[in-house]
């Protein structure tokens, strides 16, 4: 199978971890890793990776997901610091995620806590790419084992950011930039 040329983008593909899965109640982001995507080749230099201070206790249950404990995060950036990284990353890019609602929505909320508006970005989701593929949802494990990813899932940001970068770039190959972009979105912000 010939591999796809590749457009011109640059894809910041980006994953979280949190105190837990509602940010409703009061859950918020404890690590986040943005691994930027160029021609098809991960860059090294622009990748961004840190934990984060939440000021919120982070559930042990969610610590046994992930491994990051409250004494890991007590000197960490905070929010606003995050938020703003983010935005400076989005700025003429486009983000890639798996389950892109989960994260795009603890960073409106992360937005919301220090006083700035929701991010508008650009925005593609594996998970939407596999469910018109494969017919259903598909974990983020079982893509990156069928296409054999040289990273495995840890339920860390940088590695699961890693995978979800080398699952986006075999989609791409495999499938070109017209499959890949008809999953091309606009987050505006999430109405709560």
């Amino acid at each position: 199978m010939l591999a796809h040329k590749w457009d011109d983008n640059v894809y910041c593909v980006m994953d979280i971890e949190t105190t837990g899965v509602d940010p409703l109640n009061g859950d918020r982001i404890v690590e986040i890793a943005i691994v930027p995507v160029y021609k098809g080749k991960i860059v090294k230099d622009w990748i961004y990776s840190s934990l984060v201070n939440p000021k919120v206790y982070i559930h042990a249950y969610a610590q046994k997901v992930h491994r990051i404990s409250n004494s890991d995060v007590e000197g960490a950036p905070e929010l606003d610091e995050i938020v703003s990284v983010v935005r400076k990353y989005s700025q003429g890019t486009i983000l890639v995620f798996h389950n892109a609602t989960f994260d795009l929505t603890f960073l409106d909320y992360a937005a919301k806590e220090v006083g700035q508006l929701p991010l508008e970005v650009d925005y593609i989701d594996t998970l939407d790419i596999a469910v018109a593929i494969y017919g259903r949802r598909r974990k983020l494990e079982s893509l990156a084992k069928e296409l054999k990813t040289s990273h495995r899932v840890t339920h860390r940001a940088i590695d699961d950011a890693h995978v979800t970068a080398e699952v986006f770039i075999k989609l791409y190959e495999r499938y070109g930039w017209g499959l890949v972009h008809e999953f091309l979105k606009r987050w505006m912000g999430r109405e709560y």
